[in-house]
């Protein structure tokens, strides 16, 4: 079963999905995305790096 990654729109099996969870205290609201692994590690990774 393929996710679509939130950030390039790109279809990614389910099984090499990052999962992201992002409370973004708004009407929105605790939204999930799946992204792809290198999407997570250009775009995501850095935002939570020392």
């Amino acid at each position: 079963m393929p996710a679509t990654c939130g950030i390039c729109a790109d279809d990614v099996p389910l099984g090499h999905a990052v999962h992201a969870t992002i409370h973004t205290k708004t009407d929105a609201g605790v939204v999930d995305y799946y992204v792809c692994q290198p999407c997570y590690e250009d775009e995501l990774a850095p935002l939570f790096e020392n």
